[in-house]
């Protein structure tokens, strides 16, 4: 399995509130509703808590600003990835995607990366 990781940052002047709410509602459905398209298996959202913890830790170990939160985009392989993602096929379904998260995050500083799951502790 192959797991898309989009770290998010939501756009300037948004709330942390609106920016979940948004994520959690109608762009979940969408997802929802592209998944087949797309050869999506899972779909995880991870939504930032715990701000006061997270600003601690982000002083003491000097690293950037968190994220707001993380999408955890699952596949059965890296071809059935490539089809639901460059495929012209599903041009559309990525476009209107690109459209929608457009409205809530902000795509420059966030980061997308894929990974290979190695279990350690289940």
């Amino acid at each position: 399995m192959i797991t898309i990781h989009y770290a998010l940052r939501r756009k300037a002047g948004m709330s942390f509130e609106d920016f979940s709410a948004y994520w959690r509602g109608p762009h979940a459905a969408l997802v929802a509703s592209l998944a087949p398209k797309l050869g999506i298996m899972c779909y995880l959202q991870h939504h930032a808590v715990l701000p006061d913890v997270a600003a601690a830790m982000q002083t003491a170990r000097g690293t950037t600003a968190p994220f707001d939160g993380v999408a955890a985009i699952s596949f059965a392989s890296a071809a059935d990835l490539a089809r639901g993602n460059v495929d012209p096929a599903s041009a559309d379904a990525q476009r209107l995607l690109a459209e929608d998260e457009a409205r809530f995050i902000d795509v420059a500083e966030s980061s997308i990366f894929f990974t290979e799951a190695h279990e350690v502790i289940v």
